[in-house]
């Protein structure tokens, strides 16, 4: 009930402000403004709620059943493109973890160019190239697993393709030995629509061993690839989405934040509060002088004692807000394992934290490039095997860009220390490397190349060179890292 029904005055909406201030000690939010706030960020914000994970232990390995992974996988895709703080975990893992993209090199001259036409080969760019090598891992941080197809060639000549985790239905084991994997059912819709199923054999089983299916049918691969699997966050075959445990907790956040942008919308309705002595006739004049109109900047308001005009308080209580969503904000940071500064609020972090925190995420970064490093590993076994190259022969290193940035000068200082007492480290390629690195080279072995070339292939004296110009360039670099950071 309005106290008095002459003092109505509106609002943009056309409600009455009396129905937004239902009583004097209150500043309630009608139900049709938060709903009329609301829809619309939640237009923008809103994901769908079906299908939600239940966290239920099925057989005591798999935590998920194949539905609710799947469902996981389809969840994670879309935080993963659409959301935020799931884009920023997806990116932050692949920069840490390949940066501006893996190298490689062979020892021996066989290998080396045997894995120069297969690494070099235009099919195999969109897997092997920096951006490739990236978008590999996003999808396996993304679904939780990826899975590799190798064609061996007659001619030498090996092609790599990705399979999409989806299209993988079934793993066919050894009926004695569930980590023997035999077999990958394939079961895809071409462009036309059709249905197609195809078995690849693993790396395990080249000589292509039948095995039962879970029907019980005998099944051998008629398909010339072979299916490589690597998974993640999982005890089990089968792996799962990085922002699996942050699924509910993005969910909330979002939903949070949705509410909360709904509030500053709806107190943003009404900034003044004019109060008029007289009837309907007055208020309604008082509503004619800036309705449908915005007074200029600095304007000069004058009034009478029949009217007061007084600003409406729209404390939104944004300190225990930030808290609140922080707190919510958290349990994602813990769940993908990198620290609330790297989600845009820097409030918390200093050097000192900065460096406590380093360590933790260096070790899990390094821990993911091993992973990655005994995949391409594995791959490219079978290219060198195909190629003839004997296995004592088969030996790759694999350098991965540095997740911390490494200070030159300690690096000089350590290589100088070592090789009074260690010599034999000047014929060192790897020292080299480590030096050049360090200097921020990319491309170290065409450097390392181009310094024995010049030492007329020996190694001592190119190590003398990349030293020498590792003591030019040091002092330099660390003045423009002082000049970057200040």
């Amino acid at each position: 009930m309005l106290e008095n029904p002459s003092s109505i005055i509106y609002g943009s909406s056309g409600l009455p402000i009396s129905e937004v201030l239902r009583s004097p000690g209150q500043a309630i939010i009608s139900g049709s403004l938060l709903r009329e706030a609301l829809a619309g960020v939640e237009a923008e914000l809103a994901l769908e709620d079906q299908g939600w994970i239940r966290a239920v232990s099925t057989d005591g390995v798999n935590v998920v059943t194949d539905a609710e992974r799947i469902t996981a996988v389809q969840k994670s895709r879309i935080y993963a493109m659409k959301d935020p703080l799931g884009r920023q975990s997806i990116r932050l893992w692949t920069d840490y973890t390949f940066g501006t993209g893996m190298t490689w090199s062979a020892k021996d001259d066989g290998a080396t160019k045997a894995l120069e036409v297969y690494w070099d080969d235009l099919a195999n760019t969109a897997l092997l190239s920096a951006s490739g090598q990236r978008k590999s891992s996003d999808i396996l941080l993304i679904d939780g697993e990826i899975f590799f197809v190798l064609f061996l060639g007659t001619q030498g000549q090996a092609t790599l393709r990705r399979v999409n985790t989806l299209e993988i239905t079934e793993f066919i084991t050894d009926p004695d030995d569930v980590e023997n994997v035999r077999f990958y059912k394939r079961e895809w819709f071409t462009a036309q629509g059709q249905t197609k199923t195809a078995y690849y054999r693993s790396s395990n089983n080249q000589k292509n061993e039948a095995a039962p299916d879970a029907s019980g049918n005998s099944i051998q691969s008629g398909e010339d690839g072979i299916m490589f699997h690597l998974a993640i966050n999982t005890i089990g075959q089968r792996g799962l989405p990085l922002l699996l445990p942050a699924l509910d907790w993005i969910k909330l956040y979002r939903q949070f934040l949705a509410a909360r942008a709904a509030i500053m919308l709806a107190l943003a309705r009404f900034s003044w509060n004019v109060k008029v002595a007289g009837g309907a006739t007055s208020v309604a004049a008082a509503k004619a002088v800036f309705q449908g109109q915005l007074p200029a900047a600095a304007s000069v308001l004058t009034e009478n004692m029949g009217s007061t005009t007084t600003p409406i308080n729209t404390n939104s209580h944004a300190t225990n807000a930030y808290e609140d969503a922080r707190m919510l904000r958290l349990q994602v940071c813990a769940a993908v394992g990198l620290s609330e500064q790297y989600f845009g609020d820097i409030s918390s972090g200093n050097l000192a934290t900065a460096k406590t925190t380093e360590l933790p995420l260096q070790k899990q970064f390094e821990s993911h490039q091993a992973i990655w490093s005994d995949q391409y590993d594995e791959i490219d076994q079978l290219v060198l095997a195909k190629a003839g190259i004997p296995e004592d022969k088969r030996y790759v290193d694999r350098d991965f860009p540095a997740i911390t940035p490494e200070d030159a000068s300690q690096v000089a200082e350590a290589i100088a220390q070592i090789l009074p007492v260690l010599p034999e480290l000047a014929a060192s390629r790897e020292v080299m490397q480590v030096a050049l690195l360090a200097l921020g080279v990319d491309d170290t072995n065409e450097v390392i190349e181009q310094l024995m070339a010049e030492a007329k292939g020996d190694p001592a004296a190119a190590m003398i060179r990349a030293l020498r110009l590792f003591r030019e360039v040091a002092p330099q670099w660390q003045r423009t890292q002082r000049l970057t950071h200040a």
